[in-house]
């Protein structure tokens, strides 16, 4: 029972660094976005946040992997 515990913690520690990871790296290039647009490049702000938005995704999609693993611990 415990190391089944350990291994769900394990998990969810995981997925959290990763949703974290993946949210920070989208409000980077999100402002990397606005600093590319401010430089009169509007094309690759674009592309970059596009980017913002895929990596943000991914982020949310994590999250709630990470949100019915917990429910799953917690019946």
């Amino acid at each position: 029972s415990i190391v089944s515990e350990i291994k769900n913690l394990r998990m969810r520690l995981y997925l959290i660094r990763n949703m974290q990871a993946f949210g920070v790296s989208s409000l980077f290039f999100c402002v990397m976005c606005m600093f590319v647009l401010f430089s009169g490049r509007p094309d690759l702000g674009k592309y970059i946040f596009n980017l913002s938005l895929v990596l943000m995704m991914i982020s949310l999609a994590i999250s709630i992997w990470e949100i019915q693993i917990s429910t799953k611990a917690l019946n």
